[in-house]
């Protein structure tokens, strides 16, 4: 291996200082691809949560460090390739140079402390890292791209990260079926300690299943083909929890702030708010008249969210910190619009919950809010 190979890699860099991070440390053991083994204090530089699309996924899931006990980069391909530039600018036609170098891909796997494991595609993310031996910066990327006349050999990536302070512990799962109310065709969730949004599997006979979960509760949304069921609860990441509770001239006050957020959706309502004056859950309605695909206008359709946005109050102002989509949904011309429904029974649903939702049961509690038109 060459001598300067492990400070040239993008994955693995040594450096003097520190940089500053928001999030707090954990303990952690790191190995390299050569087999040698750190052990220190791992930390995420900024405040973007680790960041993955899972495979035959194309949604962006993020991930708290307390809820994983260990990454693992996994080589997806790894090649030499000869360098390249364009014959001419605009044009794809290339020019080969002369000579090679290492490029590798990876995958990642997360597994978590509720005992699932997620593989995918990481987007690229920074740690701080602080050993008795050194301090460290160490970037975890797709892609690994050597410098010319290496080999593959001479690259020394992360492969293994343990946090050694988290263990499985074991989650649960929020499963059920619903009845009556039209073909299902999605259901998706809140995590009220992550703010996270999760998606379960649905069938065609109208039951769902999320699979595990991360420990927590979660505010539910179900979308079917003539109704939107949903449940807000008061439930708040642990460090919001405390917060003052909301009054009666909060609504205006965040009626006065929501048209200014910067949005792609002109017509957009407040339809409800839960919580507290640390973290206020504003359930959202966005419209816009039309939209594109396929090459063409769809006549008569309109693209629509139904969002999650959470508020705090800082002095006398509100303001807004972080948007959840919980269903976009592109409805076609002619399709019928569907009953926004609220019920207690989808606000801070625990692990382990079975819901069997069936229209006209006395014992369901439903508020109409409006016709998603």
């Amino acid at each position: 291996m060459k001598p300067h190979s492990r400070l040239h890699i993008l994955t693995f860099t040594a450096v003097m200082t520190l940089c500053a991070a928001t999030a707090g440390s954990t303990p952690a053991v790191i190995t390299d691809s050569d087999g040698a083994v750190f052990s220190g204090e791992l930390s995420l530089i900024g405040a973007r949560p680790l960041t993955m699309v899972a495979l035959g996924d194309n949604r962006q899931q993020k991930f708290n460090l307390d809820d994983i006990v260990a990454i693992e980069q996994l080589v997806e391909s790894a090649t030499m390739e000869r360098p390249w530039v364009f014959k001419e600018s605009g044009k794809a036609d290339k020019v080969y140079l002369d000579g090679q170098y290492p490029l590798i891909n990876f995958k990642t796997t997360l597994t978590l402390v509720s005992g699932s494991v997620v593989t995918g595609h990481l987007i690229s993310v920074a740690f701080n890292f602080k050993s008795e031996a050194a301090k460290r910066k160490i970037f975890l990327t797709r892609q690994i791209k050597g410098a010319k006349e290496e080999l593959l050999d001479d690259i020394i990536y992360v492969s293994n990260i343990r946090l050694t302070a988290n263990a499985v512990a074991g989650g649960g799962s929020i499963s059920g079926r619903v009845e009556g109310f039209g073909a299902l065709i999605s259901v998706s969730a809140l995590d009220n300690a992550r703010e996270q949004p999760v998606f379960a599997k649905v069938a065609k006979d109208g039951s769902f299943d999320f699979g595990a979960l991360l420990p927590g509760s979660y505010d539910l949304c179900v979308l079917t083909d003539t109704h939107v069921l949903c449940g807000i609860s008061d439930a708040t990441p642990a460090p919001q929890a405390g917060g003052d509770p909301l009054q009666a001239e909060d609504l205006a006050g965040i009626n006065l702030k929501f048209p200014l957020a910067d949005d792609f959706f002109n017509d957009r309502w407040i339809l409800g708010l839960r919580g507290n004056r640390k973290f206020a859950k504003v359930l959202v309605y966005k419209r816009r008249a039309d939209y594109y695909e396929a090459e063409k206008w769809t006549p008569g359709g309109f693209l629509w969210h139904l969002e999650l946005w959470s508020w705090h109050l800082a002095g006398s102002e509100w303001k807004i910190d972080r948007r959840s989509i919980l269903i976009r949904h592109k409805q076609q011309g002619g399709e019928k619009n569907r009953k926004l429904l609220t019920t207690p029974l989808f606000e801070a649903v625990p692990l382990g919950r079975r819901l069997d939702i069936r229209i006209g049961d006395d014992n369901e509690p439903w508020t109409f809010i409006r016709d998603l038109d």
